[in-house]
């Protein structure tokens, strides 16, 4: 099973090998500054447009914008999906894999209230 997630998602290999313990392989594929808040977004109100999620983190620039959509679709937590329309439509969904996710994101999220409060 693992060997064949490694296959699907070749940058996940030289990860594996940085750490010893999944609780740190978890932490780069979750734990830039932006991707779990990107990912958050994501589920709260998916299918998303690249305009609304901008909306939404609005202290986030454009490019590392981009950059997080495409490495959380090459970790296969989300799904871009393109119409051919003009002007262009693209919209992003959670995977399964993305979805698994919400759980500890949600408890991330009120831990972090918690902690703001004190």
């Amino acid at each position: 099973m693992v060997k064949d997630i490694i296959e699907k998602f070749p940058n996940q290999k030289k990860r594996q090998k940085d750490f010893k313990c999944s609780l740190g392989f978890a932490m780069t594929v979750i734990g830039s500054k932006w991707r779990a808040i990107v990912l958050w977004h994501i589920l709260k109100g998916q299918p998303i447009r690249y305009g609304q999620l901008k909306k939404s983190i609005p202290s986030i620039s454009h490019k590392i914008l981009a950059q997080e959509l495409k490495y959380l679709e090459s970790d296969g937590l989300i799904e871009r999906i393109a119409y051919a329309t003009i002007p262009p439509r693209v919209e992003y969904i959670s995977t399964d894999r993305g979805k698994s996710l919400e759980h500890v994101l949600t408890e991330l999220c009120i831990w972090g209230r918690k902690y703001m409060e004190k």
